[in-house]
């Protein structure tokens, strides 16, 4: 852990948090690559590697498949340019749904520290919501499964409203939803993608050091803090209630 900023201990600072998912609660790398892998093997394509799935990670699912469609079709010596990614984009993205749907959440981790500093974080007085780029449906399955959905008051996916992170909307929502201000609102995540809605939002932002920060060093990240577990938040942040 890193010095956090002054503004993360001060009394009253901070009066709700918000949460990333995946990356920051949970590792779902193993549902995201048989995901893909599904879609692969339906278009008869290669599969993408585990490390660069990693690294497309965390700007919702429709810029994870065109990224890895390009890629594939790339790696097969097929055409990959704009208007073949278009022809075929629809067929990836149901493919993509229905391979993510058929892994189920058997193979998700919740990553260590997190139940124990989500009890920590709402036993000291901190209502919660979780804001994410994943859509709905393949959301509320991961929180209601691994049992987290209890600690959240609502859940912002990728497709509640038209905007998403990096944008600061969904996390100025969020805000309202919790009547608080952003400034002592708290977001914790795992990557730039959530550093920069943060910023543009005028939310401090935690990091933490785990998680899928497009394969770059979270300390090149804009942040108030850097974390290497959500409990070590928790440990820090006073109580308010």
């Amino acid at each position: 852990m890193n010095t956090p900023s002054p503004f993360l201990l001060a009394p009253n600072s901070i009066q709700a948090v918000l949460l990333d998912l995946d990356g920051t609660l949970i590792n779902t790398l193993d549902e995201f690559v048989a995901a893909l892998n599904f879609m692969s093997d339906a278009m008869q394509l290669p599969h993408a590697s585990p490390q660069f799935v990693a690294q497309t990670i965390g700007k919702g699912s429709e810029h994870l498949v065109r990224v890895v469609l390009q890629m594939l079709l790339l790696e097969a010596k097929q055409p990959h340019d704009a208007q073949s990614i278009e022809h075929m984009f629809e067929q990836a993205m149901h493919l993509y749904f229905t391979g993510y749907e058929a892994a189920g959440t058997s193979h998700v981790k919740v990553y260590p520290g997190v139940r124990e500093g989500l009890e920590q974080i709402r036993a000291k007085g901190y209502p919660m919501g979780i804001v994410t780029n994943k859509p709905t449906r393949l959301a509320m399955p991961l929180l209601h499964d691994t049992g987290l959905a209890r600690y959240a008051e609502f859940l912002i996916a990728g497709d509640t409203y038209a905007k998403r992170k990096p944008d600061p909307y969904p996390l100025i929502q969020a805000c309202t939803r919790l009547q608080t201000m952003p400034a002592h609102t708290l977001m914790i995540g795992d990557s730039a993608n959530d550093a920069a809605a943060a910023r543009a939002a005028q939310c401090p932002i935690a990091i933490l050091r785990y998680g899928f920060n497009h394969g770059n060093p979270v300390e090149t990240i804009d942040a108030d803090g850097y974390f290497d577990s959500i409990e070590e938040i928790a440990r820090l942040l006073p109580s308010i209630g």
